[in-house]
């Protein structure tokens, strides 16, 4: 994608983002439970630092991360993805548990791209507009519950400090049967719902799938809104981390 048509991109985002803000409420057609399964590489160098400092985390983020619990609520046009309040019986690992997830707020999926609300950042909290992926389909399939899925991949890369470049994979398994182009943080624009989504440290998974009524308008059914936070690409907000870094290791 050029800087222009990506320039285009987001100008058509914030007006969506504006028109939706100012429209009538929107109510979901279905509700998505994920679950998420996390099993980190003890022998990568950052579980081997969390190992020295917090022996045994590692293995309870493994354990809590089965307490969580996503969900996906959804019409025709847009979702909302979000992670659901409730106690944990540890708080840490629960809380490194979410970050291995790719959960960095509230998702609003629409048709040409999806919004993160970036709560959690030292350096200020936004609403971080995000082109989609680009997928590989392949012919693959396997059933998973009542539905038949077809293979997806994606990948994309990150650049440490010191210039050393990284890949990451992803699987998704997408239905069909539900020919909406959802899924869980932000992974989407498929031909059908995305029913398990595998990176290299975790999974989601469907846990349950409730459909409401076409005449159905209440709160049960809303599709809550994105808090009124500032706007900015992905770019912008990267640089902003990169800057935040870099003040945190000079503070070292």
């Amino acid at each position: 994608m050029n800087l222009k048509t990506f320039h285009l991109l987001l100008i058509f985002v914030l007006v969506s983002i504006t028109s939706n803000s100012q429209s009538k409420k929107q109510f979901a057609k279905a509700k998505v439970s994920y679950t998420i399964s996390i099993k980190p590489d003890k022998n990568q160098g950052v579980y081997k630092i969390h190992e020295k400092y917090s022996p045994g985390l590692t293995e309870r983020v493994e354990k809590v991360s089965s307490e969580l619990e996503f969900s996906l609520v959804f019409n025709d046009t847009i979702s909302l993805f979000y992670l659901e309040k409730k106690l944990f019986s540890d708080d840490r690992a629960a809380f490194s548990a979410i970050s291995h997830s790719g959960y960095y707020g509230r998702i609003n999926q629409q048709s040409k791209a999806f919004v993160t609300e970036e709560l959690q950042e030292d350096f200020g909290k936004f609403l971080v507009i995000r082109p989609y992926q680009k997928w590989k389909l392949d012919d693959e399939t396997k059933i998973i519950g009542d539905f038949v899925c077809f293979k997806a991949t994606t990948f994309f890369t990150t650049t440490n400090p010191k210039g050393k470049v990284f890949t990451h994979d992803f699987t998704a398994w997408y239905t069909p049967q539900l020919p909406y182009k959802f899924g869980p943080v932000g992974y989407g624009n498929l031909p059908g719902l995305i029913i398990e989504l595998q990176g290299k440290d975790f999974t989601y998974g469907v846990k349950k799938i409730t459909f409401y009524d076409n005449s159905k308008m209440d709160k049960e059914n809303e599709i809550p809104k994105l808090k009124n936070l500032k706007s900015i690409t992905e770019e912008e907000f990267e640089k902003l981390a990169a800057d935040d870094e870099k003040r945190w290791r000079k503070q070292d």
